[in-house]
C-alpha cells in the first residue's frame, strides 16, 4: 500500500471524527433531536466518500502502479460506505442504507478474500442482513449470511492477517509487525453472522439449525471474553429451553449450568467501590431479576423432566419399535451433545445437582421435585403478586405442575390424594387472588386445573370405599366433597367460554385445543354427577339429570366440533352407551319414589 502518509492521515482524522460523533457524542443527543450526531456523522464520511471517490478515479485513471493503489482506495471506500449505510439504516432512511451496503461489496468482492476486503465484505452482509430480515426477506438474508460464512472459512484457512481500517490508516513500519485490529474485529464480526444467521433460521422455522448458531454464537462469546454477563446468562438459558422440548436433557443442562455460573462470578464483582447508591441498587434489582429469570427456567427444564418421564412410563412398555427408535436417537444426540459444550467452563458441580436421565422410580422423581420447588421459590422471591401478577401466577402454576407430575409416582394412594389436594390448593389461592375479568386466561387454566386436581382425589377416595363393605359416613362425605369441588371448578371453566350467561351456546372463534379441552369439562362434569353419593332418590334423580345433562351436551359437542373430537373417540364411546343407559336408571329411581 502506497498511499503517501499525509493524505492517509487526512482521511483518518475525518473517519475519527464520525466515529467519535456516532460512539460517544451521540450518548448525550437530546430527546427532541436523537440523530443529531449521527446525521453530523454522515455529513463527515460523506466528505470522505467523495474524496475517496474522486481519488479512485484519478488513481484508475493513470494505472501507474498495476492496481496496488486502486485496491487500497477501494478498501477505503468500502469500510466507509459500510459505515455510512449502518448511520442511513440507524437514522431509519434503510433504502439509502441499503444503496450503500450494497456500493461496499460491489467494490470489495473481487479481493474479499484479501487482508484488506474480508472485513468490509463481512461487516457490509451483517448490514445487509438485518435490512432483509426486517423487509421479512429470511431467505436470502440467510443466503449472504451463508456466504459471509464461508469467506470467512477460506480467509482462516489461507493463513493471512486481515486488516481493519485502523490497520490500513496505521501501516506497521516494517513487515515483522503485525496488525492489532483487524483479526479481534473479523472475529467478533463472525460472532455477528453466526447470531444472524440463528434469528434468520428461527424465522425459516428450522429450530435446530437455529440453536446450532446460538450455541456457536455464545461459544465465541465466552471465547473471546466479549459477552455481558447477564445477556450471556439470559440468552444461554433461553436456549436451554429448546433442548428441554426437544428432551435433550444434557445439553439443557448444561447451558442451564453455564448461566449459573456465569451468574455467580458476575455477582462477586458486580458492585464496584465507584457506584453511587442508586448505581449499586440498579445493579443488584437487574441481577435479582435476572437470576428468577434462569431459576424459572431451571424450573422448567425439572417440570418437563418428570412430565416425559411420566409420559415414558405410561407408554405400552410392549412397543419394541418405538424403543428401539428411542435408542437409534439417543446414541446420535450423544455425539450432538458434544458439539452443544462450553468446555472452558468446569460445570461439574453444578450439573451434578440433578439428574439428566429420566425419573423411573418415586425416588427420582422426588429429587427432582425438590430441585424444581427450589428454584420456584428463588423465582417467587422476585415476582410478587402485587406488582408482577402475571409471572406470579405461572410460577405458582408451576408448583400446582410439580405436585401433579410427582403425583404419578407416588404408589401409596393416600399420599396421591394429598399431592392433588396441594396442587389443588395453589390453583383456588390463585383464583381467589385474581380479578377474572383481567386474568381470564390464567383462570381458564387454574380451574381446569383445579377440577382435574379435585377430580383425581374423587377416584382415590372412590376406591377407598371400594375396598370397605361398609364405608364410614365421613369417607361418603370427603367423595362428594371432591365431586363438588370438581363441579364447581370445571362449570366455572365452561361459564366462561358461553357467548351468554345461561345459554349452551358457545363463543365464536374458539380453536381447536380450547373446544376439546371444553368438551373434556363437559364430560369430567357428566362423569362426577354419576359418582355423587345420594341418601336420598330425589338426591340421586337430581344428580342423574345432571349427568344426562353434561353427556348430552359433550355429545352435540363432539358432533358439532369433529377435528376437536378426534382424540376423544374413547370418551364418546363410553358417553354414547351412558346415554343409552340413564334414561333406564333415572327411570327405575323414578320408580322408587313412586
Amino acid at each position: 500500500m502506497v498511499i503517501p502518509k499525509e493524505i492517509l492521515s487526512d482521511y483518518k482524522e475525518l473517519y475519527e471524527k464520525a466515529n467519535r460523533l456516532v460512539e460517544e457524542e451521540s450518548r448525550s443527543d437530546p430527546p427532541t433531536d436523537p440523530f443529531r450526531s449521527h446525521y453530523k456523522a454522515r455529513e463527515v464520511l460523506s466528505d470522505l466518500k467523495k474524496q475517496l471517490d474522486d481519488q479512485l478515479v484519478s488513481v484508475q485513471a493513470s494505472e501507474e502502479d498495476g492496481g496496488q493503489d486502486d485496491q487500497c482506495y477501494r478498501s477505503l471506500l468500502a469500510f466507509v460506505c459500510r459505515d455510512l449505510g449502518r448511520i442511513y439504516i440507524y437514522t431509519e432512511e434503510p433504502s439509502e442504507g441499503e444503496k450503500l451496503l450494497n456500493r461496499c461489496l460491489e467494490l470489495v468482492t473481487p479481493f474479499k478474500d484479501r487482508p484488506e476486503g474480508i472485513i468490509p465484505f463481512i461487516g457490509a452482509i451483517n448490514e445487509l442482513s438485518i435490512v432483509m430480515a426486517s423487509k421479512e426477506e429470511y431467505k436470502k438474508g440467510l443466503d449472504i449470511l451463508i456466504q459471509a460464512g464461508t469467506s470467512y472459512d477460506e480467509f482462516k484457512a489461507s493463513g493471512s492477517e486481515p486488516l481493519a481500517i485502523q490497520d490500513i490508516f496505521n501501516p506497521p513500519e516494517n513487515e515483522q509487525e503485525s496488525p492489532s485490529a483487524g483479526p479481534k474485529e473479523l472475529e467478533s464480526l463472525y460472532t455477528l453472522v453466526s447470531f444472524y444467521m440463528a434469528q434468520m433460521y428461527g424465522h425459516l422455522g428450522e429450530p435446530e439449525k437455529s440453536a446450532r448458531c446460538c450455541h456457536r454464537t455464545l461459544h465465541r462469546q465466552l471465547e473471546s471474553k466479549t459477552y455481558d454477563a447477564i445477556d450471556f446468562a439470559l440468552n444461554t438459558a433461553t436456549l436451554s429451553q429448546f433442548y428441554i422440548g426437544e428432551e435433550r436433557f444434557q445439553e439443557a443442562r448444561h447451558h442451564l449450568a453455564a448461566a449459573t455460573l456465569i451468574m455467580a462470578e458476575y455477582e462477586v464483582h458486580m458492585l464496584e467501590p465507584e457506584m453511587s447508591e442508586k448505581q449499586r441498587q440498579d445493579v443488584a434489582e437487574t441481577f435479582k431479576h435476572r437470576y428468577a429469570d434462569v431459576a424459572r427456567c431451571w424450573a422448567k427444564y425439572g417440570l418437563y423432566l418428570m412430565y416425559t418421564s411420566k409420559l415414558r412410563l405410561m407408554r405400552d412398555d410392549e412397543d419394541v419399535e418405538a424403543q428401539n427408535l428411542e435408542r437409534v436417537i439417543r446414541k446420535l444426540r450423544v455425539a450432538e451433545a458434544e458439539q452443544s459444550r462450553f468446555p472452558g467452563l468446569d460445570l461439574t458441580a453444578c450439573e451434578n445437582r440433578i439428574s439428566c436421565e429420566y425419573c423411573l422410580t418415586f425416588d427420582d422423581a422426588k429429587l427432582v421435585f425438590h430441585f424444581v420447588n427450589e428454584w420456584l421459590d428463588i423465582a417467587k422471591d422476585y415476582y410478587k403478586a402485587e406488582n408482577e401478577a402475571t409471572e406470579y401466577s405461572k410460577i405458582v402454576q408451576d408448583y400446582a405442575e410439580a405436585y401433579e407430575h410427582i403425583a404419578f409416582f407416588e404408589e401409596n394412594p393416600e399420599n396421591q390424594a394429598k399431592m392433588q389436594k396441594r396442587r389443588a390448593k395453589y390453583l383456588e389461592d390463585l383464583l381467589d387472588l385474581l380479578d377474572p375479568i383481567f386474568y381470564m386466561k390464567i383462570c381458564r387454566e387454574c380451574w381446569y386445573g383445579a377440577g382435574t386436581a379435585h377430580a383425581a382425589v374423587l377416584d382415590v377416595r372412590l376406591d377407598i370405599i371400594r375396598a370397605t363393605s361398609t364405608p364410614a359416613p365421613e369417607e361418603i362425605k370427603k367423595v362428594n366433597q371432591s365431586c363438588m369441588k370438581a363441579i364447581k371448578h370445571f362449570e366455572n371453566y365452561v361459564k366462561s367460554y358461553l357467548a351468554k350467561p345461561q345459554s349452551e351456546e358457545w363463543r365464536p372463534n374458539m380453536d381447536v385445543q380450547e373446544q376439546r379441552h371444553m368438551l373434556y369439562a363437559h364430560f369430567h362434569i357428566g362423569r362426577i354427577y354419576y359418582k355423587l353419593i345420594s341418601a336420598h332418590p330425589l338426591q340421586q334423580l337430581e344428580h342423574l339429570a345432571n349427568c344426562h345433562t353434561y353427556y348430552k351436551r359433550f355429545d352435540a359437542g363432539c358432533q358439532l366440533h369433529k377435528e376437536a373430537s378426534e382424540t376423544l373417540q374413547g370418551e364418546m364411546g363410553v358417553v354414547r352407551e351412558m346415554l343409552t343407559l340413564l334414561p333406564l336408571k333415572i327411570n327405575t329411581v323414578k320408580a322408587r319414589l313412586g
